[in-house]
């Protein structure tokens, strides 16, 4: 009896230490784990942007000049001030024009005294129709010579012909000019004009009333926001890009026009985007793709890459939802279904 036993503890000994061998070859032939870094994808919204370099321009500018030769008697404005439209910037010497006003007048009250005399006299039948023809003929001449010398008077007195920035002052008291010489410059200032061209093949993606992000060197903190005005008719046959203007609010003046500035424009829709860090994207002969952890293995998942920026992709993917790990470190050394061990 003693010998049965003997031989089924040995038998049981044989069959387990074949477990154990057979198990350890298994073991064996699979590798270990890898040691990756995994993020939960995130989403987040995004614009389409496209960068270009422009310049500020007035909305309106002029030169201010005299209609009319004169010598200046008066000068109402100071260099560099803010005017607004009509307000009165220089005089020219008016006493001859006011003479001859005066002198206007009072033939225009003589010939419309006639005029009316003879009217009287007309219906009265003493007065023929070709004399009531003369005098009427005289008051409106008279009239018109009234209203040309007014005309001529008020050129004498220069306004602001719309509200802006005045320039440096080129005139002086006393000085004699003609309508050839410049008296100040006048700009209009609020808005500005922000000019600047795109790619031709940008035209159709942008929109009266688009978004403009504008950075000046002079406010390197600032972003000063625009929007599109109005496109050229037409796109250059030598540089094949469209000429844009922008509309910027200016109020506070803290931009000039000739300045260079940096644009940005919003082109299309927004879009929803995976963001993840730029070592989490990898490319082969295909093109780029991330890995997701799924049951401890690594999941091949091909994405577009819509934006990279200060070391962050923004990947498009129909296959990727939120809250999926997403190997960050450590995809190099993956393939296809490799079985990972996500570090904590």
């Amino acid at each position: 009896m003693r010998f049965i036993y003997a031989i089924l503890l040995c038998i049981l000994i044989v069959a387990s230490t074949a477990s154990v061998v057979s198990y350890n070859k298994k073991a064996a032939g699979q590798p270990p784990p890898l040691l990756v870094e995994a993020i939960p994808a995130r989403l987040e919204a995004w614009q389409k942007k496209t960068q270009a370099v422009g310049s500020l321009s007035a909305s309106q500018g002029t030169v201010i000049k005299a209609e009319t030769t004169g010598r200046i008697t008066a000068i109402y404005f100071r260099s560099g001030e803010n005017v607004k439209v009509g307000t009165p910037l220089l005089q020219l010497n008016p006493d001859i024009l006011k003479a001859q006003l005066d002198g206007a007048k009072a033939a225009t009250k003589l010939s419309k005294a006639d005029y009316e005399r003879g009217l009287t006299l007309f219906k009265k039948k003493v007065f023929a129709q070709a004399d009531l023809d003369k005098v009427s003929a005289s008051y409106q001449i008279n009239l018109a010579k009234q209203a040309q010398t007014q005309a001529l008077l008020n050129q004498t007195l220069i306004r602001a012909p719309f509200s802006g920035r005045l320039g440096l002052r080129q005139i002086n008291l006393g000085d004699m000019i003609d309508p050839t010489k410049p008296i100040v410059d006048l700009e209009a200032i609020n808005p500005l004009w922000v000019d600047f061209n795109l790619p031709g093949t940008e035209a159709s993606k942008i929109a009266i009333g688009s978004k403009v992000l504008i950075h000046a060197s002079a406010y390197p903190d600032k972003t000063f926001v625009g929007s599109i005005y109005a496109l050229d008719s037409h796109i250059d046959n030598d540089t094949r890009s469209i000429a844009v203007r922008a509309s910027l609010n200016n109020a506070e003046q803290k931009l000039l026009p000739g300045a260079f500035v940096d644009i940005q424009i919003e082109i299309g829709k927004p879009q929803t985007l995976f963001i993840v860090p730029e070592t989490a994207v990898n490319t082969d002969e295909k093109g780029s793709f991330i890995y997701r952890v799924i049951n401890h293995k690594a999941v091949k998942t091909c994405v577009n890459i819509c934006f990279h920026k200060d070391g962050k992709m923004g990947l498009l993917s129909s296959d990727i939802h939120a809250g999926d790990q997403i190997i960050s470190v450590g995809g190099f050394k993956v393939q296809a279904n490799s079985v990972v061990l996500v570090e904590k």
